[in-house]
């Protein structure tokens, strides 16, 4: 018997738990209300239903109408539903809608690649520990010696080769030298998340302890939060990609070049090995060599 604390958005109004969110999900894979209905087995009545009270309780549109037919997820709605996912991959929850769940390091080029999929960017070690809990089919991880990684904390899972892509920091004015961040204000990541150990080397090699880095506890769960937290003047920079930081129109200084893998349960190599891939890299990114190749037995 397995007992797990549930998560609820609440309001004055009401609140919204796994149920509402297990519909949003199904909006975004399916593309229809009809179609989300029909996946969770629920009258569209019902469906139909549980939106009209969400929306009352948050006061916003949630779904709307497609311009191809059948029924999209608003802006807000979308973001209301990544920000939910965040939160319960933190707490080990998934809602469970697809048969390829992807848990691990968020990145621009394999976010855009899945789009209308069930993934939780919760960085690459809780990510590891979900696929490894069978909780997620794969993930993607980036923790320097990734091999070695999942050779500790991932006992049995299988681990794909990715992509290189460049490190460094992004800021609103440049700088030439790493020392240059001292006293300014950063924009931090979730611990656990790969980009999370490099802020924290970084800051080891100024000698910098938390307390002495100003918006250290301000956390943005992904790049592009990050970037475009300093973009808009609330943090002075950030450690992100070079793809990020010129997508946002920052300077960047490069720090280093990192490895993104992928990892994965037996049975399911080749159809991650297709994903990777199939991938579009961008400015910023380089094939690895043994790009999309499975790498031999993880003992």
């Amino acid at each position: 018997m397995e007992f797990k604390p549930e998560l609820k958005v609440v309001t004055e109004r009401g609140d919204l738990g796994r149920e509402f969110f297990q519909l949003l999900l199904a909006v975004e894979l399916s593309g229809s209300l009809k179609g989300a209905s029909e996946a969770l087995k629920v009258p569209y009545s019902t469906a139909w239903n549980t939106v009209a009270r969400a929306e009352r309780i948050l006061g916003v549109k949630i779904v709307e109408a497609s311009k191809r037919g059948g029924t999209t997820l608003t802006d807000r709605g979308r973001e209301l539903l990544r920000r939910y996912m965040a939160e319960a991959g933190k707490m080990g929850l998934v809602l469970g809608l697809s048969d390829f769940i992807y848990a691990g390091s968020h990145d621009p080029i394999v976010e855009a690649a899945l789009q209308r999929s069930e993934a939780y960017f919760v960085g690459s070690m809780r990510g590891l520990l979900l696929v490894s809990e069978g909780l997620a089919h794969f993930g993607g991880i980036h923790l320097g010696d990734n091999v070695q990684a999942v050779r500790i904390y991932g006992g049995g899972l299988r681990l794909i080769h990715g992509f290189k892509r460049e490190v460094g920091v992004a800021s609103r004015r440049e700088l030439r030298r790493l020392r240059d961040i001292v006293g300014l204000k950063i924009v931090n990541r979730q611990p656990g998340s790969g980009t999370r150990l490099h802020i924290d080397r970084v800051l080891s090699t100024l000698r910098l302890t938390p307390e002495k880095v100003p918006g250290y506890d301000r956390i943005a769960p992904t790049h592009d939060e990050a970037a475009r937290i300093v973009a808009e003047g609330e943090a002075d920079y950030t450690i992100t990609l070079r793809y990020v930081a010129e997508r946002y129109g920052l300077y960047f200084m490069k720090l280093w070049d990192e490895e993104f893998d992928f990892v994965c349960r037996r049975g399911l190599e080749r159809r991650v090995a297709q994903f990777v891939r199939e991938l579009e890299l961008g400015p910023g990114y380089a094939p690895k060599p043994n790009m999309g190749r499975v790498e031999p037995t993880i003992k």
